[in-house]
């Protein structure tokens, strides 16, 4: 799902009063940066994960809750004054993420015409692949050169691209394949998951999708949004809940969605797990695009899986970002779950590892970049500038991975 676009209907009024930003009642809702009030340092202690037994009765929803460890510490939040603040380092035991201290950083196209980029691949040194949303047959080529001590952006752009013919009409992640030769794109429209050949951009592949994530099963383009590759897996979900699963994200829960493993050498469909996204802060009286959802996944050296969400909200309606670690241990395999909303599951445990207000960067892509001279990694995003309404820009995002271990043959455990 791209961001702001012509297909989104905004209000005169509503317009005008966000991209001025006129009146004191919008001043005071403006985007907030939280912070640890007890630190004092604009960071946020990482709740521990939480899972909840799942017994909910259908057509009733109750928000998986995430607490804070310890007594009761409120969060409080700073206004943004220049459009974009988000906080520093967060607490996590073995796994932190820290922001270098950079604001987010233009990507352009040049005369390429790259738009609406929604996922993205690091494929060594400073070349990256990503691919966009708005219909686009191209697998494009991106330039990024990071400071290797701080991770911070000295130049990026998109530089070229691969003729893909093969691609559908709504290209949304891509994950690198092991040998660095081909690539695998999923498409939202069509529910789909095919791999591509770099050299000749030709389709030489295809990922059996489990039927539940039929197009006929998919809500207002809520579809496959997520694409990533590690250790041998594929790993793909749904941005926001299937027709079987409930409703979409509200203010006051969250949405249903299923995370899709591939294993073996031929990707077969495995493990499907229930993940529960964040519900919307509030709605905004300027448009009716307000959403919260699953926007990518990214598999970790060793096995680990993050999740990037993407929320839009709030009386002045900006985005938020947030970043997750997923605990699989104990969850449950939804596979022959018909409707999740039916409950009778576990879902997956999930701690918070960073969140950031920001503005009209809508980040819906995300990977692991090179090792920095600490031995911590950079975490690149990348945002869709929808068709630039609001100001919405073609963006990247350096952020500073820590703790990441190697790969391990730990299994996980499954509870049916």
């Amino acid at each position: 799902m791209a961001g702001f676009s012509a297909r989104h209907r905004v209000g005169y009024l509503g317009g005008c009063a966000v991209v001025l930003g006129i009146g004191a009642a919008l001043a005071a809702e403006a985007p907030t940066a939280w912070a640890d009030t007890t630190g004092g340092t604009g960071s946020v202690q990482a709740p521990s994960a939480t899972r909840t037994n799942h017994t909910v009765k259908p057509n009733r929803r109750a928000a998986t809750t995430v607490k804070t460890p310890g007594a009761a510490r409120p969060i409080a939040s700073a206004p943004i004054r220049r459009g974009f603040v988000a906080p520093g380092a967060t607490t996590q035991p073995g796994l932190t993420i820290t922001r270098s201290g950079q604001s987010p950083f233009l990507l352009g196209s040049g005369t390429t015409g790259a738009a609406e980029l929604s996922g993205v691949t690091f494929a060594g040194g400073t070349s990256y692949y990503a691919v966009g949303d708005n219909g686009a047959k191209v697998i494009w080529q991106i330039y990024t050169s990071l400071d290797s001590a701080t991770g911070r952006i000295r130049s990026t752009r998109v530089t070229g691209g691969i003729s893909a013919p093969g691609l559908g009409s709504d290209s949304e992640g891509i994950a690198l394949g092991p040998d660095g030769l081909n690539v695998w794109v999923s498409d939202e429209v069509a529910s789909s998951i095919h791999e591509f050949n770099l050299a000749t951009g030709l389709k030489v592949g295809s990922v059996s999708v489990p039927d539940i994530y039929q197009p006929a099963n998919v809500q207002n383009n809520m579809g496959l949004e997520s694409l990533t590759y590690g250790l041998g897996k594929l790993w793909t979900g749904n941005e926001e809940a299937l027709k079987p699963d409930g409703a979409l994200s509200t203010t006051s829960a969250g949405s249903w969605v299923r995370i899709q493993e591939f294993d073996g050498p031929n990707f077969v469909a495995g493990t499907q797990y229930a993940y529960r996204t964040d519900p919307i802060a509030r709605m905004s009286p300027f448009v009716n695009v307000e959403r919260s959802g699953l926007v990518d996944l990214l598999a970790l050296p060793n096995g680990d899986i993050l999740a990037l969400e993407r929320e839009l909200g709030g009386f002045l309606p900006h985005y938020r970002t947030r970043i997750y670690l997923i605990d699989f241990a104990g969850a449950s395999d939804v596979t022959n779950v018909s409707s999740l909303s039916a409950g009778g599951f576990t879902a997956v445990g999930k701690t918070l590892l960073w969140q950031g207000n920001t503005g009209f960067s809508n980040f819906e892509g995300i990977t692991l970049g090179p090792e920095l001279s600490d031995g911590s990694y950079s975490l690149l995003l990348v945002s869709d500038n929808g068709s630039g309404t609001l100001g919405q820009r073609q963006n990247s995002f350096s952020l500073t991975l820590n703790g990441v271990s190697g790969p391990t043959s730990a299994s996980t455990s499954i509870a049916v």
